[in-house]
Parts: structure tokens; C-alpha cells; sequence
């Protein structure tokens, strides 16, 4: 991405990615995982991922908006810098195939039985490509726009949900546990995984400033959104907690009644996210194509678009396995999204701030002695 973003252009390109996520995921999984204190458990992980972002942020600091990339290569060379780059983009695209797989398969049975999910899958993926060569200003501007929209739905899909309301849905407080809600709990802070853009998008910021508000905002919208979307659940659909794995976010939004000029009030919501998943593959795209940009030397731009969308198809197609879908959201989506997004990259932010204290206190104490001297 060559042109700068402003707050809230920033905040929408991480929150499309999380909310692609919720629509798709995270609501069931925390549900079963935690019962009944869903809700306290993501509040709970919220507060924990808001302070992790705060100290991602002291870290950054000292590099005066540059990127996670940088300071690869400030702590390691560009060996580091480049293996960092790696990561990245295999989490990008493994990620990236499995989500889009798992929305096509969605609409496959309930709008396109006929259909062969390779179809629908590339659909995806060449519009994606087709947005990402227009240029990025278009997706960020197209991806401004309707991030308020997909939002909103969610606030339509809560606000249907009061009429069933139940609080003893709600109870126990502590649901299968404290330990369940707050020990094994915190590992439910994949839920922001996505912050791995936030190690990315500092240099395209207009003010670097405004990195903190992008972050926070970014965060407790991505929250309010999944809060909504566990509360409708657990409203309209509390056989979810039993363990049946469904795309519970589509369900609940089959029980709203629009008037009679709507009476599918669904397809609606899965028009809108057809373009949400669009956006998605396209913001996958253009950070692929940035990282690797920045971290390899590449004569011709496009071919890393051409070659990642190549891959993430024929990944996303491979699965033949409902369970083998399931296996790769639930266990190593998870265990990616930890070790990458809240291990390994802060480790290499402290390893700079480490390298950059010393290298400055050593060259303060040659300066004093340089000033003896004279």
C-alpha cells in the first residue's frame, strides 16, 4: 500500500478482517468452550488484548513508525527480517484459504447446492485480485464505506434478538467454570489474532499518533461487534452451547422478520457479507504483496498477487472433510494465531528495545568519554 490512511480508514481494514472472522467462527467456538459466561469471557479477553496492544505500542515507540519488518532487521539482519516475512504470509494465506472455504461452503449449501465450490471459491479470489491491481486506495475506500454497514447488521441482529430475551440463559455467572472462563478462558484471546496487523500498519498511518486510537477503536468495535453476535446466539440459538457446529451468525439472522416487503431478512445479511469476504480476500491480498514487497526484491509487483491468490485457491479447494475444515479453525488456527500474533512477534519488539537501549546507552557513554577526553 503506497497512500497513506487516516483513523478511521486504518481501524476499518483490521476490523474487516476480525468481524470476517465472527461472522464466520468465533461466536460458537467461545460459546462452547465457556457456556454461559461467553460474554464475561470476552470481555475478559478484551481487556487483556486492549493492555497487550498498549505494550505493543510502548515497544514500537523508540522505532518512530516503522514496521515489525524493520525491526526484524534492525535485531537481526535481513536473514531475520525476511524469515519474519515468511511467517507471515503462510499465516496469511492458510488463514485466509480456510475462511474463504468455509463462507463458500456456506453458500454452497444454502444458496448453490448445484454448484461446485471451486466456482464459488475462485469467484472470490479473481474479484479479490481484480480490486487489489485497481489499486489500494479503491479497497480501502470501498472497505470504509461498508465496514459501518456490516456493523450495523449486527446491531439489527441484537436488537432482534430482545424479544427472546432470557437472563437465565446467562446463568451460571461462571458457566463450566471459573477455570473455563478465566484460565483455560484466556486462550480465547485469539480471537484478536488479527492484531497482526497492527505490527504492519504503522508506516502507512498519516499521523502516527493516531496508532494508539487506531488500535483501541479497532479492538472494542471487533468486541461490541462479537458481544452482539454471542448475545443474539445464545438468545436465538442456545443449542449452540451443546456442542452442535453450525454458522450461527447466518442462523440467528434467519429468525428476523423485516415486514412483508422482506420476509428473507437473510438474504440480505449474506449479500452484505459476500462483499464483507470480498474486502476481506482483498486487505489479505494487499498486505501479502506489502510484506513481501518489504522484505524480498521484486521487479515485477504483481506476481506475488498472482502467486498468493494461486495458492490460497488450490488451499482452500483441497479439504474434502467437513472435520478437516473444522480441525484447522478450531485447533490450529488457534495455535498460530497465539504463537505468531502473541509470542513470537512481541519477542522480537522487546529483542529491538533491548538492542536499541544498549547500542544508545553505549554510544551516551562513549560521547561522555569523548568530552573527558577532549
Amino acid at each position: 500500500m503506497t497512500d497513506k490512511l487516516n483513523f478511521l480508514e486504518a481501524s476499518f481494514l483490521i476490523i474487516v478482517v476480525v468481524i470476517t472472522h465472527i461472522i464466520l467462527e468465533f461466536p460458537n467456538e467461545i460459546i462452547k468452550s465457556t457456556g454461559s459466561s461467553a460474554v464475561l469471557n470476552i470481555v475478559y479477553v478484551t481487556l487483556l488484548s486492549i493492555l497487550f496492544f498498549l505494550f505493543v505500542e510502548k515497544l514500537l515507540k523508540p522505532f518512530k513508525g516503522e514496521d515489525i519488518l524493520y525491526v526484524a532487521e534492525y535485531v537481526g539482519g535481513k536473514y531475520l527480517k525476511r524469515l519474519l516475512a515468511v511467517i507471515y504470509i503462510i499465516y496469511f494465506i492458510l488463514i485466509s484459504s480456510i475462511i474463504i472455504r468455509g463462507f463458500s461452503a456456506t453458500l454452497n449449501v444454502v444458496y448453490f447446492p448445484k454448484a461446485p465450490i471451486f466456482l464459488i471459491v475462485i469467484s472470490f479470489i479473481l474479484t479479490s485480485v481484480i480490486a487489489v491491481l485497481f489499486g489500494s486506495r479503491n479497497v480501502v475506500k470501498a472497505n470504509t464505506l461498508l465496514v459501518p454497514i456490516i456493523l450495523f447488521t449486527m446491531v439489527i441482529v441484537f436488537v432482534s434478538s430482545f424479544k427472546n430475551f432470557n437472563i437465565s440463559r446467562f446463568y451460571p455467572i461462571f458457566g463450566k467454570g471459573v477455570n473455563e472462563t478465566f484460565g483455560k478462558g484466556i486462550s480465547n484471546i485469539y480471537v484478536f489474532g488479527e492484531m497482526i496487523y497492527i505490527y504492519l500498519i504503522i508506516p502507512h498511518l498519516r499521523n502516527i499518533k493516531d496508532f494508539k486510537k487506531v488500535g483501541v477503536l479497532s479492538i472494542i468495535l471487533s468486541a461490541l461487534y462479537l458481544i452482539c453476535s454471542v448475545v443474539s446466539i445464545m438468545m436465538l440459538l442456545p443449542f449452540v452451547s451443546s456442542g452442535i457446529d453450525v454458522l450461527s451468525v447466518y442462523l440467528s439472522t434467519k429468525t428476523i422478520k423485516l415486514g412483508h416487503f422482506m420476509p428473507r431478512s437473510d438474504t440480505m445479511f449474506i449479500f452484505i457479507w459476500i462483499f464483507n469476504f470480498l474486502l476481506y480476500t482483498s486487505v489479505i491480498l494487499l498486505y501479502i504483496g506489502k510484506v513481501y514487497r518489504e522484505s524480498f526484491e521484486l521487479k515485477k509487483k504483481d506476481l506475488v498477487i498472482y502467486i498468493s491468490a494461486t495458492i490460497i485457491f488450490l488451499l482452500a479447494i483441497i479439504p474434502q472433510n467437513p472435520l478437516q475444515i473444522l480441525f484447522f479453525k478450531n485447533t490450529i488456527y488457534k495455535a498460530l494465531s497465539i504463537i505468531i500474533v502473541f509470542i513470537l512477534s512481541p519477542l522480537i519488539l522487546i529483542a529491538g528495545n533491548i538492542k536499541y537501549k544498549v547500542t544508545n546507552n553505549t554510544n551516551n557513554i562513549k560521547t561522555i568519554n569523548n568530552i573527558f577526553t577532549n
